[in-house]
């Protein structure tokens, strides 16, 4: 994989470019990510003793059910 940098006037790097499969691979995993994430939140919350509907449990986490089905 070639990955070129976009520096400024210093040299510091201030941006990648990145070739499109390895990029659609990182967004993959990032999906994947966020569902064991989702599950992780479920599943600690399944045992408490107070109960939130899905919706409220998505809006604390700053989701809604759009971001599930995409």
């Amino acid at each position: 994989m070639e990955i070129q940098f976009i520096t400024d006037a210093q040299g510091k790097k201030k941006a990648a470019i990145v070739p499109f499969d390895e990029w659609e691979r990182t967004e993959k995993a990032k999906e994947i990510l966020e569902q064991v994430y989702l599950h992780g939140i479920i599943q600690e919350r399944r045992n408490s003793s107070s109960s939130v509907n899905l919706d409220d449990l998505l809006i604390s986490e700053g989701l809604t059910r759009d971001d599930l089905e995409s």
